[in-house]
């Protein structure tokens, strides 16, 4: 699975920030492969899907709990088959999160609130590519 990674690096979060302007949201598009079994600290035996549930339960609450503005899911679900193109299972779900803008989604995961669940998602995850979208529409 080369080209994926679990957190963005120092220029690709500058170039996020630099081309989504404030008050225009931006939709995460979020390509997620489990982990078989999930790495907790304390040894734990789930599998890295039910780690990444117990993670997206907690953001969503957290979310909730913060009140934003327009932060919202907009879709989550497993992949399937496929339709047009080639895989080879790289990929076990699907996520879109709508945020208000760029900035408040970065504010969001740089919280300590964020922090607090973020070792869901670390124990769950074996890989993401998360795709920023505008919502200029395409059709």
């Amino acid at each position: 699975m080369s080209g994926i990674s679990l957190e963005p690096l120092p220029e690709q979060v500058k170039a996020f920030l630099a081309n989504h302007p404030d008050g225009e949201p931006v939709f995460m598009l979020n390509l997620l492969k489990f982990k078989d079994k999930a790495t907790y600290h304390d040894g734990e035996d789930i599998s890295g899907a039910e780690a990444y549930a117990r993670y997206g339960k907690a953001f969503g609450e957290m979310v909730a709990g913060l009140n934003i503005d327009g932060a919202h899911s907009v879709f989550g679900g497993k992949m399937g088959a496929w339709l047009i193109g080639q895989g080879e299972g790289e990929w076990d779900s699907v996520a879109i999160f709508r945020y208000p803008d760029a900035k408040t989604m970065f504010e969001t995961v740089s919280s300590d609130e964020y922090r607090k669940i973020h070792k869901h998602r670390k124990a769950g995850l074996e890989g993401q590519l998360l795709i920023a979208c505008d919502g200029s529409g395409m059709f």
